[in-house]
C-alpha cells in the first residue's frame, strides 16, 4: 500500500513539473511575442516619425522656393535669393543649408512650376483648336501658342536668365536642362495633336527644340514692344520646318537621312539624361 502511494506521488510530482516547464515556456513564448510587437510598433512609430518630419522638410523647402523665386530679379539664382527668401517667411537665413544644389534647385522649381502652367494652357488650347487637329498634321497655332506661352514665363526674369542657362549648361546640370526641353517639346506636340508612330515622332520634337532654343536666345535680345519681333522670329522658323517637313517627306534619301540623324539624336539625349525617356 505504501509502495503504491509512493509510486503515485511520484508520477503526480513529475505531471506537476511537466505542466510547470510548459508553463514557464508559455510565458516566455508570450513574452517575446509581447516584445516583438512592442519592437514592431515602435519600428513603424519611428518609421511614421520620419515620414512626417521628410514630409515637413519637403513642405519647408517647398515654401522657401516660392518665396525665392520672386526675389532672383535682385539676389539672381544664387543662395542668396533662397536665404532672402528663407527671412522672409520667418526661417534662418542657413536655412539655405536645406539646398545643397543652392540656385540650380531654384532653376529646377521654376522649370516644374512652367511646366505644370504649360500643361494646363495645352489643355485648354487643345479645346479651342479641336478641329484643327488632323492625324499626322498637328495643329500649327498650338505649337505657336504653346511656345510662345511657355517662353512668355520667362519673361519676368529676363535679366537674370541668362545666369539660369549658365547654370544649366554645367556638366552636373545639363541631364536636368535636356529633360526640361524634352518635356517642354513632347507636351507641346502631344497637345498639338502628334499621335505619330513612325520617326516623324522624333523629326517634329527635334525640331521643336532647335525652334524654342533660337527663339528663345532671340527673346533674349529683344526690345521690340511685347517682343513681337520674337514672335514674329518664332513664325518664320515654324513655316521653315514645316516646310522642310514637307520637302523631307517627299525625298526618299532626304529621309533617310533625318531618319537616321533624328534616332541618333534622341538616343543621345536619353544617354545623358540616363533614362529611356519617351512619353
Amino acid at each position: 500500500m505504501a509502495r503504491n502511494l509512493a509510486c503515485h506521488f511520484r508520477k503526480w510530482a513529475c505531471t506537476y513539473k511537466h505542466r510547470n516547464e510548459i508553463s514557464v515556456i508559455s510565458h516566455e513564448k508570450g513574452y517575446c511575442t509581447a516584445k516583438d510587437q512592442n519592437e514592431d510598433q515602435d519600428t513603424i512609430k519611428a518609421s511614421s516619425q520620419e515620414s512626417d518630419k521628410e514630409k515637413r522638410s519637403i513642405g519647408i523647402k517647398q515654401q522657401i522656393l516660392q518665396a525665392s523665386l520672386p526675389l532672383v530679379e535682385v539676389h539672381g539664382w544664387t543662395k542668396a535669393a533662397l536665404s532672402a527668401g528663407a527671412e522672409q517667411l520667418g526661417y534662418p537665413g542657413v536655412a539655405h543649408g536645406l539646398f545643397p544644389k543652392e540656385g540650380v534647385e531654384i532653376v529646377e522649381y521654376f522649370y516644374h512650376k512652367s511646366n505644370a502652367a504649360l500643361v494646363s494652357s495645352l489643355s485648354q488650347l487643345a479645346k479651342e483648336y479641336e478641329c484643327e487637329i488632323k492625324p499626322n498634321k498637328p495643329s500649327k497655332n498650338i505649337i505657336l501658342r504653346g511656345v510662345e506661352t511657355r517662353l512668355r514665363m520667362i519673361l519676368p526674369f529676363k535679366e537674370k536668365w541668362p545666369e539660369a542657362l549658365a547654370l544649366m549648361t554645367l556638366p552636373p546640370n545639363i541631364p536636368i536642362a535636356l529633360a526640361n526641353l524634352l518635356t517642354i517639346v513632347d507636351d507641346i506636340c502631344y497637345f498639338a495633336g502628334d499621335r505619330s508612330i513612325d520617326m516623324s515622332w522624333y523629326g517634329r520634337r527635334l525640331a521643336l527644340a532647335g525652334i524654342y532654343k533660337t527663339t528663345e536666345l532671340y527673346m533674349l535680345s529683344d526690345s521690340s514692344m511685347d517682343h513681337q519681333k520674337s514672335w514674329e522670329f518664332l513664325r518664320r522658323r515654324v513655316d521653315d520646318a514645316i516646310q522642310l517637313e514637307g520637302i523631307v517627306r517627299t525625298s526618299e534619301n532626304a529621309g533617310i537621312f533625318a531618319k537616321d540623324f533624328a534616332t541618333a539624336t534622341f538616343t543621345t539625349a536619353r544617354n545623358i539624361l540616363g533614362l529611356n525617356w519617351n512619353r
